[in-house]
């Protein structure tokens, strides 16, 4: 207990000191619309660190000696990891935010000043400020050629929970093998002249002329963890599980499930419009965990008359028992050697529809062939290989069931999106219809994209399934994650 107190201090004080760092960039550059993210940086830092910190400090006995303990997570042994980790949450948060960044959306926001030697550039995400580029031909070739100009090596600083600053840029004009760079740190000076014959716009109107209210969105290819639709629609009937399992003791990590886990809950609250007091996050969650949880939809359910509907989202491993083929849900503590400590699907879909509620949604991000994109669990390892075709659970009351893959098919990561396949379609459906998609809609959408790309991108078949309880074959089809 006293390393993780320890542990979280040092967090919070790396995450404080980077802010103060970043302070004197953040005075030197004028943002005109900060952006809204689905996550604070400091937030993200945090969640990206505290579970690598977590597991990094746990002690096994089997595997180490209580001295080598000592010496491995020692107070400078602990600082350089933070740091090792802080460096890599910096360059995925980053490269993140450039993806759903137009790079053309670039514009001249005043005339040339030949006194300073500076060009007003403007841009509807970072406002306005102010490039070196020396008088003479090539100011006039960088004035005459600005729409050919290239952005590259762009560099962000996060100072606060929701604003982005851009540090720096470098503009490159290919055809005269010119680079012109701009720095927040320069403070480079820029005046309006006017013009001989007749007077230029003062820069205020210039500037106002390029400040948007809120970010726009620009194309398919918008990022889903950043650019999440906001709801001023409460959906307070709504209650949901949300489960990211990835860090396994026993068995191999699975790809991105936190990610996803913590990324669907933000679609839940930002899109869906349920009360984040209607939600359970749980990432690396135990088998104790996982009954709690259906222990709270089941209280939901009992307080408010069955009047709720419910949403179950896992992501993480799924297995199937070997002797009769029935599907369960891998808790991190749980190995696929011994499922009696797992939760079996059929339960869990009874347990949901005994609540007799309103509706009830499950979302699977998992496969139960005992194979995963990172090899076969121990389970399948110890059976010399044996294939399983996992035995579907019958279905009854108002359930729905989303599943990632088929019968024996793996469940695969995307990689490039840093998600889980299935999840990632999930989240782009939610984002481009701003979760106003009937179950039907989301279903051809999940089942041709996930399909597609599976195969375009891991050359492997991956084909979602939806499943459905005879009571609602007419009416299922019509429902709605939002009112």
């Amino acid at each position: 207990m006293q390393r993780l107190i320890y542990l979280t201090v040092l967090l919070a004080g790396v995450i404080q000191l980077n802010l103060l760092a970043q302070g004197d960039a953040v005075q030197t550059q004028n943002v005109s619309s900060p952006l809204s993210f689905r996550m604070p940086y400091e937030d993200y830092l945090r969640s990206y660190i505290e579970p690598r910190a977590e597991a990094w400090s746990r002690w096994d006995r089997f595997e180490e000696s209580p001295a080598q303990y000592a010496e491995r997570v020692s107070e400078e042994n602990t600082k350089r990891r933070y740091a090792e980790w802080k460096a890599e949450a910096d360059s995925i948060y980053k490269h993140r935010y450039m993806q759903t960044v137009r790079w053309d959306q670039f514009r001249l926001a005043g005339a040339y000043d030949p006194e300073n030697e500076t060009v007003l550039v403007g841009s509807e995400l970072f406002g306005s400020f102010a490039v070196h580029v020396p008088r003479g031909e090539t100011a006039r070739e960088f004035v005459a050629q600005f729409d050919r100009l290239q952005a590259i090596d762009p560099d962000f600083i996060f100072p606060e929970g929701n604003t982005v600053i851009l540090n720096s840029v470098t503009f490159v004009l290919p055809s005269q093998n010119m680079r012109f760079a701009y720095d927040s740190h320069s403070r480079l000076p820029y005046r309006e002249l006017e013009d001989i014959v007749t007077a230029a716009p003062r820069i205020e109107s210039i500037v106002e002329s390029i400040r948007p209210s809120q970010p726009v969105f620009v194309d398919d290819a918008l990022n889903v963890d950043l650019i999440i639709p906001q709801t001023d629609h409460v959906n307070d009937d709504m209650y949901g599980v949300i489960i990211g399992n990835e860090h396994y003791f026993y068995e191999a990590h699975t790809r991105f499930s936190s990610n996803d886990a913590t990324v669907f809950h933000e679609y839940c609250v930002q899109t869906l419009g349920i009360p984040p007091s209607n939600l359970q996050l749980r990432k690396d969650a135990t088998y104790g965990e996982m009954l709690n949880s259906i222990q709270f939809l089941k209280n939901a359910a009992a307080a408010r008359n069955g009047n709720i509907r419910i949403i179950f989202y896992f992501s993480g491993h799924g297995m199937s028992d070997l002797t009769d083929n029935d599907m369960y849900l891998l808790p991190v503590d749980c190995s696929s050697n011994t499922l009696g400590a797992a939760l079996k699907a059929e339960t869990l879909y009874r347990e949901l529809s005994d609540m007799n509620v309103i509706s009830s949604t499950v979302f699977l991000d998992a496969c139960f062939s005992g194979k995963s994109s990172q090899g076969a669990l121990a389970a399948l390892v110890d059976g010399r290989g044996i294939e399983i075709t996992p035995r579907e659970a019958s279905l009854y009351g108002n359930l729905v069931v989303f599943s990632a893959a088929t019968e024996s098919q793996i469940a695969y990561p995307y990689e490039a999106k840093q998600h889980g396949m299935f999840t990632y379609f999930l989240l782009k459906n939610l984002q481009a219809n701003q979760g106003d998609v009937t179950y039907y809609e989301l279903a051809n959408y999940l089942i041709n994209n996930v399909r597609s790309h599976a195969f375009d991108i891991n050359r492997q078949p991956q084909t979602p399934k939806v499943q459905w309880s005879h009571d609602i074959t007419d009416v299922w089809h019509g429902w709605k994650l939002i009112k």
